[in-house]
């Protein structure tokens, strides 16, 4: 059992509960946030599963394991383009669940929820260490585990590389915590070791040594003969532990450089004025999606602000400001320490997601990115209804109305985490819903377009996709996209047009060059086609498809010799594809030589 914090709320001293009724709670807890999400494992892929899992095929062989140490997460998609993005035991991970499930949709959906279950116990075990309550554990454990807020992290594949960071991170301090009662140069070992793994899994890992001096500094308890703490001791306390974990930090940034060619890559040019104008809005955002979580989806309309205008800029810093004030006059009703803890961890470990220079200026802000933050969140909430509960047992043990609250609590955000998972269960349910809540994003409105065309809605495509394009005519998706819907509908000329123009603006995308040599086989241009064709397999070598379109136009053009070396690197990068080898059969017989006719012996 946990021992006794320091950080006890006055009147609701539980450390002695049963551990009978400690297991019985966590188990309910786990098995009400698996009855919440279990709708998710007949979900299918959708949105980035199919780039990054269903059609990677990095991930379809061991050999290609060591390459996820010296790459970037999308090299499969643009190797010629700098990525942000280093997260190799991510993709350890997808090819563990590749070599078990292949591209069965279930498996990994189950894989989602059970480690969302398992942030969720160590959300209890690292709340129950801080404050050495079990009340407000099993709470803050409930109120995290259930929290629609989460939709992104369970319900889509690829969200899971949030709830694999927070795994070794939670990990990663849970160990420095056991530290400060003993062993400690093992268990700082330990922690130090599951930071570098979580560096390894999300680059948002890099504030830990953060977290940890925060920690010491607030848990800082002055000598015995000290009336009151010395900042000089204090600091040295908590800076001691957290300059262990710098040395790996500093490692890890010297190995994303090198990978990456950068620690970072802008997608936002916008100036420190402008982020900081749209810094109460983004903040604000968490707040409200945290506290109203009704009204969810992939994309929201959340874009730079260029003026301190009265609703986006003025209006979410004097909430956020009455939210400060609130929360700093009950400190002491609460518990100080413990919602000094609480208030540091939310705002430390939303600190990487406030670097909104390398995010799309429509894609600022995301739900997934307060998955850790929401930790702290989570005992925030906890501390407030232990508080205002009466303190006398009354159900199982706990206090009565501490467990008809957090009851009621369950109910409404299971309801709710239900519905904003549901729009995960496919594409066109997702890009609906974002279009929906957000009907001047522009990534959603692509997606949506992109979907119809998809679906043969193509009238319902070119209204949306044109709607996008007259907005922001340099977002080469738009003219991608419209260079496609007007190939399936014959317009070669229109097609043409805006695949060139989408060229232009976003030259290292081979996707482009494959629809202009489509294009362009289809105007009987074979050698243009080919040229095309020849760009794409340049810009990324790495897509079998790409190998198998270049091979058929080759052979279209009686180069049967190259196309031969095409279906063959398509099919070493995708075994078995039936197109490719049948391309390749075709190519290969007419290469044969011609048998010779039989002769009679005797015969000349």
């Amino acid at each position: 059992m946990a021992k006794m914090g320091m950080n006890s709320t006055p009147g609701t001293d539980d450390s002695r509960s049963p551990a009978l009724h400690e297991k019985y709670f966590v188990g309910m807890i786990l098995l009400v946030t698996a009855i919440t999400y279990a709708a998710t494992i007949r979900f299918d892929f959708v949105y980035d599963d199919f780039p990054q899992i269903v059609y990677n095929p990095f991930l379809r062989a061991w050999h290609y394991a060591p390459q996820y140490f010296v790459s970037s997460v999308w090299k499969q998609m643009a190797p010629l383009t700098p990525g942000n993005y280093y997260r190799p035991l991510f993709l350890l991970l997808s090819r563990v669940n590749y070599a078990i499930f292949a591209g069965r949709a279930l498996g990994w959906h189950l894989v989602a929820v059970l480690m969302h279950l398992l942030v969720t116990w160590l959300t209890y075990q690292l709340v129950r260490k801080m404050t050495g309550q079990f009340t407000t554990a099993w709470l803050a454990a409930l109120i995290f585990g259930v929290h629609p807020i989460h939709h992104e992290v369970v319900a889509w594949v690829s969200g899971t590389t949030e709830s694999l960071f927070a795994i070794l991170f939670l990990l990663a301090f849970l160990a420095y915590l056991q530290s400060r009662e003993g062993a400690k140069v093992l268990w700082l070992t330990v922690s130090c070791a599951l930071y570098a793994l979580a560096l390894l899994s999300k680059e948002t890992a890099i504030i830990l040594p953060v977290l940890v001096f925060a920690h010491g500094w607030i848990e800082f308890s002055p000598a015995g003969n000290e009336d009151r703490p010395r900042y000089g001791s204090r600091f040295r306390s908590a800076f001691g532990p957290a300059v262990l974990f710098l040395p790996i930090g500093l490692l890890y940034l010297l190995v994303r450089n090198r990978v990456l060619s950068g620690l970072g890559h802008s997608f936002s040019h916008v100036s420190a004025v402008s982020w900081l104008l749209t810094l109460p809005s983004i903040l604000l955002f968490y707040v409200r999606n945290w506290f109203f979580p009704f009204r969810f989806s992939e994309s929201y309309d959340l874009f730079y602000q260029s003026q301190p205008n009265f609703s986006q800029v003025i209006l979410p810093a004097m909430i956020l400001l009455a939210l400060a004030a609130a929360i700093w006059m009950l400190r002491i009703r609460l518990g100080e320490k413990t919602v000094s803890l609480a208030v540091a961890w939310i705002v430390i470990t939303l600190l990487p997601a406030l670097d909104t220079f390398v995010f799309r200026p429509d894609e600022l802000v995301h739900d997934r990115y307060f998955y850790v933050p929401s930790i702290g969140a989570a005992l925030l909430v906890a501390l407030f209804v232990q508080r205002i509960a009466k303190t006398r047992l009354g159900l199982f043990g706990q206090p009565s109305h501490v467990v008809l609250t957090g009851v009621a609590l369950a109910v409404i955000l299971v309801f709710f985490a239900g519905r904003a998972a549901s729009f995960w269960s496919g594409d066109y349910a997702l890009y609906s819903r974002a279009h929906q809540i957000a009907p001047l994003n522009r990534t959603a409105m692509n997606n949506l377009g992109a979907e119809l065309m998809s679906r043969q809605e193509l009238d319902g495509a070119e209204k949306l996709l044109e709607t996008g394009y007259q907005l922001d005519p340099l977002d080469s998706r738009f003219s991608y996209n419209l260079g496609r819907l007007y190939y399936r509908k014959g317009d070669f000329e229109k097609a043409e047009s805006y695949v060139l123009q989408a060229a232009r603006l976003d030259p290292s995308l081979a996707d482009t060059y494959v629809i202009l040599g489509q294009i362009r086989l289809r105007q009987h241009r074979q050698k243009e086609a080919q040229d095309s064709l020849r760009h794409a397999v340049d810009l990324n070598p790495y897509s079998a498809p790409f190998h198998t379109s270049y091979g058929i136009v080759l052979a279209l053009n009686g180069d049967c010799t190259d196309a031969d070396q095409q279906f063959e690197a398509a099919l070493a990068l995708n075994p078995g594809d039936p197109l490719t080898t049948i391309q390749m059969f075709r190519c290969r017989a007419s290469l044969a030589p011609a048998t010779p006719p039989s002769t009679k012996p005797g015969q000349l």
